[in-house]
């Protein structure tokens, strides 16, 4: 076999410097038998194109698609890749994800799966990779350690996703052609205000689509998972939330009424209970501030953003599953008091891994889905809100509509809901759900305290008030400290949102930093890294308490 070897190296080289096809390899020598259960040395050479990287099937985000593992002749997978220096020594030419190899062969010099056509560049001396055992392997480029661009991204979207998109911007047009105003405008005229109305929701747009772009990685996030979580919250979320509010605000203003004011019920049954906390007005009864107060307060500074931020958290959870290290799982736990008596409560566990099998350091799938998840529920809203101000005497409607854009409560509520999520589940800290939700929902909160409108109050009065604006054109009669106090609390709120923009960008790099740590510095040693990060936090509690 040597001496066949070796004619068939020279020809090659031959063939490389002519321009030729490379000549079929000869047959692999039938494997020799152990002797004394050691196995026969590898022939010279066998490793020398070789990375010392163990099971090429891992890669940074997980498994890698099996077109690009390196196989063997038989369509085994090898347990070494073929370095980029050898593939290019070789003369292989690889265009997308196929490769073409001069050195594959498969009984007439095809494989099973594609054919080969091989031309060697010219002035190569030949060099054909060798396994142990002597085989060939047929080699195919992994895109291990390389970046994904957005264009690359763009082309793995399925067809299904498409779908999904296009289902939305049909919904879009659908509202858009409904919120004409008024109805009974000639057939031209009601086009022409059509498209208009298309115009105007556009802008809406730009800003969370310089955001999402801003955030997405294509090398860790799958563009399909992206869309269907948008795409589940811009509908189905939208739905759920909307419901679940009027269930609990009706159930929370009849409690409030109950307690602060019980002579409303009289109304009933001439009013039924369940629609009496909607229908006041109607019956002309006036409420007094601090009833009215209080059930505003509740239902949409507490209730809502809890609904809200759950239903984007579910969402998120259910489009896909999410990368981790650690998972909560529900085990018997012995109390102090008892031994024998074990209490059922949530710990958090590692996740088993294959050997070599790489721990998730990047947060950003994250980050990507759950603001997916948040623009999917805010332009939904934003839509419904900005085809509802389409009236002639409604003033600065494309400002308003790029404002509400621009407005980025659901976008940082979610960051910070994402963020607190990784802490649990890539880090392992034992963080509740209430605790994981806790932030966002005290923003999300104090910005419906602020005038942000809960998804259930269809009808805004005042839409400008959610994004503290108003129209330029619209005559003020307040006076120079009624502005000035106005404008302090506006500066105000706009610097606890640059806070928390600050908040979300520092730990976004933090938890990021920590999770490489973990892998690396505190690799094997889960208690030392969990006290690191308990003096870290009490650290960071002393110096505010300085």
């Amino acid at each position: 076999y040597a001496q066949q070897y070796a004619a068939w190296a020279a020809a090659a080289t031959a063939a490389a410097s002519s321009g030729q096809p490379y000549p079929p390899p000869p047959p692999p020598p039938p494997p020799q038998p152990q002797q004394g259960g050691i196995p026969p040395p590898p022939p010279m050479g066998a490793y020398q194109n070789y990375s010392p990287r163990p099971y090429p099937q891992y890669g940074p985000g997980g498994f890698m698609p099996q077109s690009h593992v390196p196989r063997g002749p038989s369509g085994s997978a090898n347990t070494s890749p073929v370095t980029k220096a050898a593939r290019s020594k070789a003369g292989v030419k690889s265009k997308g994800s196929e490769a073409i190899s001069p050195f594959l062969h498969e009984q007439g010099g095809q494989s099973q799966n594609q054919e080969v056509t091989a031309v060697p560049p010219s002035n190569v001396s030949f060099m054909p990779p060798v396994v142990p055992g002597g085989q060939p392997v047929e080699i195919v480029p992994s895109d291990y350690g390389r970046g994904v661009s957005l264009a690359e991204a763009s082309a793995n979207i399925t067809f299904d996703s498409i779908q999904k998109l296009v289902f939305v911007m049909v919904g879009v047009m659908l509202m858009s052609y409904c919120a004409v105003s008024p109805r009974t405008l000639p057939l031209v005229e009601y086009n022409l205000r059509f498209k208009e109305n298309l115009q105007t929701v556009s802008l809406v747009l730009i800003a969370p689509l310089v955001t999402s772009l801003s955030v997405f990685d294509a090398k860790e996030s799958d563009i399909n998972q992206v869309i269907s979580t948008f795409t589940s919250s811009f509908t189905l979320g939208y739905v759920m939330c909307f419901m679940l509010e009027v269930v609990w605000t009706t159930m929370l203003r009849l409690g409030v009424f109950l307690i602060w004011e019980p002579a409303i019920f009289k109304l009933t049954p001439a009013v039924p209970t369940i629609v009496l906390p909607w229908v006041l007005r109607e019956n002309k009864y006036r409420p007094k501030r601090i009833t009215l107060f209080a059930a505003d307060f509740v239902t949409s500074c507490v209730a809502a953003p809890i609904i809200e931020e759950y239903i984007k958290l579910k969402i998120v959870q259910l489009s896909g599953r999410l990368p981790r290290n650690y998972i909560r799982v529900k085990r018997k736990h012995s109390t102090s008091k008892s031994k024998k008596k074990k209490k059922k409560r949530f710990m958090l566990e590692r996740v088993e891994r294959l050997n070599g099998e790489p721990e998730v350091t990047n947060i950003n799938i994250y980050v990507t889905k759950m603001l997916a998840a948040s623009l999917g529920l805010k332009l939904c809203d934003s839509a419904r809100r900005i085809l509802m101000y389409t009236k002639r005497t409604d003033a600065s409607k494309s400002f308003y509509a790029f404002a509400r854009g621009i407005f980025p409560i659901h976008e940082l509520c979610g960051t910070m809901t994402a963020l607190e999520l990784a802490r649990r589940d890539l880090l392992g800290v034992d963080l509740p759900l209430w605790r994981i939700l806790l932030p966002a929902v005290f923003i999300h909160g104090m910005a419906n305290f602020r005038g942000m409108k809960p998804i259930f109050k269809w009808n805004s009065a005042t839409p400008w008030s959610e994004m503290q604006l108003s129209p330029w054109n619209v005559a003020d009669d307040s006076t120079f400290g009624q502005m000035l106090n106005k404008g302090f609390a506006k500066l105000m709120w706009l610097v606890i949102l640059g806070r928390v923009l600050g908040y979300c960008i520092k730990n976004y790099y933090l938890i990021g930093r920590q999770a490489v740590k973990r892998t690396t510095t505190y690799a094997g040693k889960h208690a030392a890294f969990s006290a690191q990060l308990a003096a870290a936090d009490y650290l960071k509690k002393t110096k505010k308490k300085d």
